[in-house]
């Protein structure tokens, strides 16, 4: 795996709780995002996967994350529990396969 592919792998694998959240979810009003969600999604939009539509509300860009998922060559990402958007990854909780994007 090249170098620069592994921080977009950590990113998503970092923000997978919110990335889950959103699937759930649909479009959610952004007065409604909750605090732990809230630093993933402006990061989630910044590389295109969450977009912002009227300013009112956000979706999950399931088309864009799935080439992404594809392009790294990730198969499903690893789930973790809220709490532990900020830091490191330590262990799977729920994996989410891209198939489950619908």
């Amino acid at each position: 795996m090249p170098v620069f592919e592994q921080p977009m792998r950590k990113l998503l694998g970092t923000l997978s709780p919110t990335i889950s959240w959103l699937n759930e979810k649909g479009s959610v009003d952004v007065s409604s995002v909750p605090e732990p969600h809230l630093e993933a999604i402006k990061q989630l939009e910044r590389i295109g996967v969450v977009h912002k539509r009227n300013n009112r509300s956000y979706e999950l860009q399931k088309i864009r994350l799935k080439k992404l998922l594809g392009n790294l060559g990730i198969e499903s990402l690893t789930n973790v529990p809220a709490d532990v958007l900020t830091s490191e990854v330590a262990e799977p909780v729920m994996p989410m396969a891209a198939s489950e994007l619908n």
